[in-house]
Parts: structure tokens; sequence; C-alpha cells
């Protein structure tokens, strides 16, 4: 078995211990090109540059298809609650929506939430702002789009 695999993280070699990075074998090659972020994400087709349209939709929909079932309910809970809210919401508190991801079972732990969340911001899935030390969650699309996504979601 052959596996060829690129981690962009800059604490990927923490994944695993040294006796298990040898039995992998590894090839660890840097390819840091130095340039601006500007450059580097000009041409990215994500959903923190596109926020609207088809293809806010489709990535939204790939990511969660792969997520676990829980990570799933977590995320369509943000969206609801945000939908619910309307244009005017300014995003959630962590421990507001610990307490609601806990009301549904979803989490058991702020840790277990914290690590979905991680999980969501590296997808680019949620933005995550401080207000006066508190830390607040929102899904960066439009209301229209979350719409549809958690019609097409539920269906």
């Amino acid at each position: 078995i052959r596996v060829i695999a690129t981690v962009d993280h800059i604490n990927s070699p923490l994944l695993w211990d040294e006796h298990r990075a040898q039995l992998f074998n590894w090839l660890w090659v840097d390819c840091t090109t130095f340039d601006s972020y500007e450059d580097e994400t000009s041409t990215e087709s994500s959903i923190m540059i596109k926020q609207t349209g088809a293809l806010a939709l489709s990535s939204m929909t790939f990511v969660l298809r792969s997520l676990t079932p829980n990570a799933q309910g977590i995320f369509r809970l943000l969206a609801n609650y945000q939908l619910e809210c309307g244009a005017d919401f300014q995003g959630i508190t962590f421990q507001d929506f610990y307490l609601k991801c806990r009301e549904k079972f979803l989490v058991n732990s702020d840790a277990t939430l914290r690590t979905q969340l991680t999980e969501f911001r590296d997808h680019q899935l949620i933005k995550s702002r401080s207000s006066d030390g508190t830390e607040l969650l929102h899904i960066p699309v439009d209301l229209k789009i979350l719409r549809q996504f958690l019609d097409n979601t539920e269906s």
C-alpha cells in the first residue's frame, strides 16, 4: 500500500509520535513559497472568499456529508439559530452555543465542541470573533444560502 498525502498546517508533525512517523516512513518536503497571503489565496475557491452562490452551497454540503452525525447536528444547530435571529445576527457566544448543543445531546464537554468548531474553522465553514472578551460564532454566508443549505440537507 502506498499513500500520497499533503498537509498544510504548522502542527502537522504532531499528528504522530516519533515511533509511528518512522513506521509510516514519511517523506517530509517543505514547500514554503514565501508568497504573500493574497497571492497564495488568489485562486482559492473557499467559502470565505466567495460567500454567496452555488459555490458556498456546494462547499457546505460537501463538507457536511463528510462529518459525523453529531458534527452535522452541531452545524445545523448553528445554522438554524442564525436563521432564527435574522439579518442582524452578530454571533452566538461559545457558552450559549455549548449549552444548546448539550441540550440536544450533541456534545458532552466543551472540549468536544471546541474540537468540532476547529474542524469547521479548518474547512472555513464558520468564523469566530471576539467581542468584549467573549467568542462569538457565526456562519459567514447569506441567509438565503443558509436557508437553501438547510432545505437541501434536511430532505
